[in-house]
């Protein structure tokens, strides 16, 4: 089903009586509205998709799968033995690698894993830097451009790395990662944005419009229709007692979750798309290089190119959506210290909303764990089929195919199957995403199982796919829906930082346990504790009082600007 094809009953009955309010909108009354943005088109809505198409391949290509691989062994290629200090080229298997940075010797699997550590928490600075700005005038877009072409030629230039220089390959991960996250904050603030104003979203909202104005035309001392329409309406839907705007409410909230949620999931599965072809491109070239380091450098050069072309077509046909003009200085030498100043400024104004949002913030306590885990998942899954299980390059890249092609299946098909609320499928998801641990502390106790052999550890790649992909998408769509109308992009930054800039915890801890114990699997206990208190967190959302909130919110911000 097309998410522009989604059934609507324009005549919405009220409290079981034939009172109807008549349908006055059409698709080419929206159209002409000058005081609303244009209506959402299917050729922008694929330049949407097209940008998840495009820079995703950096994620699961490059950042989850390749240069984790290439950190590791560009530092055991300059690494040492931990007992005697010679080379770990000539030392015998089994002894640890130690890498010398900056004065401090660190196990040469656990370097991949700071590198990633230090590269989330400057992109939770940088997000934060440009989150409430790109929410004003057409920054949204310009800055997903920018920072999608310096992310991707930072891909690009990992083909000239030479051999060993874990330094220069880690300053390439950093700026990398820090402009994935960056644009990608840019890239779901486009989600709320798009939603209102699709066709089916934007015919309820209008007849809201048109019937709040016909009754306020009734009361000659009434002022409201002299508000702007989106303050109008939300105005009038919280503090209304009237049953016609009630059960429209109630039809608008319904569509606009079901399409957030459909849009939100293709964008996922066309990113994993993307992501797995690259990949099977890279396998192939790994076989005929016969599985060399250089093949894994080649796969991050495509992921850049990948990146940067696709993103050529997004500035074209994506719209961008302008917000409110943001008034600065003019005559300020260094323009960007405002914008910067700007967004850290709204930052203390949001943590300051707390209570006005207690729904939101309470979700981004429950996304900080979950995406910590699996974040942590995927930064030790790699290292413990190479160091633990010895897996060879061709079979680490088959693990990695696996994971993005079980999650671009269950994306798509788990809406289908499980008609639960988004919260409630969510919370699903996390106990089955509980599995994954429970299982690998197995092998701390029993002689046998608990990912002691590749087989186990491929099923578990199956078993990630499946739960992560709509375990993203569902959390995307709750998020959006708590988020306030004008701020998107700014809680989305908080939103990314949550996300990876919180991420630094779960991969230092379980760098941290390595060091300690040389052991690996140490880590699923913390995995166990992570996903488990999401739980019951989660379980204390209240949807619709954080929907509440996030309008009232936007009526707050309207009455600012």
């Amino acid at each position: 089903m097309d998410e522009f094809d989604i059934e609507i009953n324009p005549n919405v009955a009220i409290n079981n009586s034939s009172t109807t309010l008549p349908n006055k909108t059409t698709i080419e009354q929206l159209k002409i509205n000058e005081n609303q943005e244009p209506i959402l088109t299917k050729k922008e809505l694929f330049a949407w998709y097209l940008y998840a198409f495009a820079c995703e391949v950096y994620s699961v290509v490059s950042i989850s799968s390749f240069i984790p691989l290439i950190l590791e062994h560009f530092a055991s290629e300059k690494g040492v033995t931990s007992i005697d200090r010679t080379p770990c080229k000539t030392a015998k298997e089994g002894l640890r690698c130690v890498v010398n940075i900056f004065g401090f010797w660190i196990d040469t699997a656990s370097f991949s894993l700071y590198t990633f550590s230090l590269s989330v928490i400057l992109q939770a600075i940088t997000t934060i830097s440009i989150g409430a700005t790109a929410d004003h005038g057409a920054m949204r877009k310009t800055l997903l451009l920018n920072f999608a072409f310096v992310g991707s030629i930072s891909a690009m230039l990992f083909l000239l790395i030479p051999s060993g220089s874990y330094i220069i390959a880690g300053i390439l991960t950093i700026i990398g990662n820090v402009s994935f996250g960056a644009a990608f904050v840019c890239f779901n603030g486009f989600l709320p944005v798009i939603v209102r104003n699709h066709s089916d979203v934007r015919k309820i909202s209008n007849e809201i419009k048109n019937y709040i104005i016909d009754k306020n035309k009734t009361h000659e001392h009434d002022t409201q229709i002299e508000d702007d329409e989106s303050t109008l309406e939300d105005r009038s839907l919280l503090s209304s007692k009237d049953p016609i705007l009630i059960n429209l409410k109630e039809n608008l909230l319904k569509t606009k979750d079901r399409i957030s949620a459909h849009i939100s999931a293709r964008g996922f599965a066309s990113g994993y798309f993307g992501g797995i072809i690259l990949l099977i491109i890279c396998l192939l070239i790994s076989f005929l290089l016969r599985s060399t380091i250089y093949s894994l450098q080649i796969g991050v050069f495509l992921s850049g190119i990948w990146w940067f072309l696709f993103s050529l077509f997004v500035g074209k046909w994506l719209q961008p959506r302008p917000g409110p003009p943001l008034f600065l200085n003019e005559e300020s030498k260094i323009r960007w210290i405002n914008y910067v100043t700007f967004s850290w400024r709204r930052l203390w104004i949001s943590i300051l909303q707390v209570k006005k949002l207690e729904m939101t913030f309470r979700f981004l306590i429950v996304w900080i764990l979950v995406s910590d885990s699996c974040t942590t998942i995927l930064s030790v899954a790699l290292l413990f089929a190479k160091t633990t299980l010895n897996i060879k390059t061709p079979g680490l890249i088959t693990l990695t195919l696996i994971a993005p092609i079980s999650a671009l299946i269950s994306t798509l098909l788990f809406p289908y199957f499980i008609k639960l609320s988004v919260k409630k499928t969510t919370i699903l998801l996390l106990f089955m995403l509980l599995f994954i641990p429970i299982y690998g502390c197995l092998g701390l106790i029993l002689p046998f199982g608990g990912l002691r052999s590749s087989g186990e550890l491929y099923f578990m790649a199956v078993w990630f796919g499946f739960v992560l992909g709509p375990l993203q998408s569902y959390c995307r769509t709750m998020f959006a829906e708590l988020v306030p109308r004008g701020r998107e992009t700014e809680f989305f930054a908080l939103y990314a930082i949550t996300d990876k800039g919180s991420s630094w915890f779960g991969p230092s801890l379980i760098a941290i346990i390595v060091d300690v114990t040389g052991e690996i699997r140490y880590g699923f206990l913390l995995l166990f504790v992570l996903i488990f208190l999401s739980i019951p967190i989660l379980w204390f959302v209240d949807e619709k009082k954080g929907k509440e909130d996030a309008m009232n919110s936007s009526i707050d911000n309207e009455d600012i600007i």
